[in-house]
């Protein structure tokens, strides 16, 4: 019996789901090329909900804040980081390169700006080849 192309997608798609939960890192190969994929964790700041600090008081945190994940860039954690260019609630982005969600929650519990109330998160885990870079 000949199975349809429809069916063959959803019988295999959950299958590598479950696979590329269970490793962080992995190869797909698209035609003749192969490209070497890992796990990483995208974090996406949001505005907290506290009142806004005054000026003094937000100069001091921002400071703590870039010296945070400064330190955590130096160890390899952060891959890459920045914040959006609008005034939306978007504020800004992160991607982790750590083993669980857990240890990237960690970090993040102890971000200054959202000790303070003033940056919510989401942790979402994201795919990518590794070796790729913005230029």
């Amino acid at each position: 019996m000949m199975l349809n192309k429809t069916l063959l997608t959803t019988l295999l798609i959950p299958c590598a789901f479950v696979s590329l939960r269970a490793q962080r890192t992995f190869d797909v190969t698209i035609a003749d090329s192969t490209y070497h994929m890992k796990q990483y964790w995208f974090v996406l700041y949001t505005s907290g909900e506290a009142a806004p600090l005054d000026s003094v008081t937000n100069a001091a945190t921002l400071k703590a804040h870039l010296a945070h994940q400064d330190m955590q860039g130096k160890r390899g954690l952060i891959q890459m980081a920045g914040p959006f260019g609008d005034k939306g609630t978007w504020r800004g982005l992160l991607l982790y390169d750590c083993d669980t969600r857990e240890e990237v929650e960690g970090y993040l519990q102890a971000d200054p700006f959202v000790k303070a109330g003033q940056l919510k998160y989401e942790i979402h885990p994201w795919y990518g080849s590794v070796g790729t870079t913005l230029k």
